[in-house]
């Protein structure tokens, strides 16, 4: 699975950093379950702006991409459960 977390000004400060951390701590837990988690490798990748909003996406940020699939207003919770629910067995 493929994730894009934006870290671009707008993104930073709005909590980009903490879902970054928080990927990082569910991997973790995906790694010590494999009863329970596809054995799907998690690709994270930080890119330093998406330009979501520099188009006319008024407050879209934080910014996830997940497979393809981009998120806006991203939170820790909604990021989590999306990739929680597309990794369980």
């Amino acid at each position: 699975m493929k994730i894009k977390v934006c870290v671009g000004s707008c993104c930073t400060l709005l909590g980009s950093m903490g879902i970054l951390d928080q990927i990082d701590d569910l991997k973790d837990i995906i790694n010590n379950d494999a009863d329970n988690y596809s054995d799907e490798e998690l690709e994270v990748e930080v890119i330093k702006c998406l330009g979501f909003c520099k188009d006319e996406i008024e407050q879209a940020a934080p910014v996830v991409v997940i497979d393809d699939e981009t998120m806006f207003h991203a939170t820790g919770q909604t990021v989590m459960e999306k990739i929680v629910n597309k990794m369980r067995k």
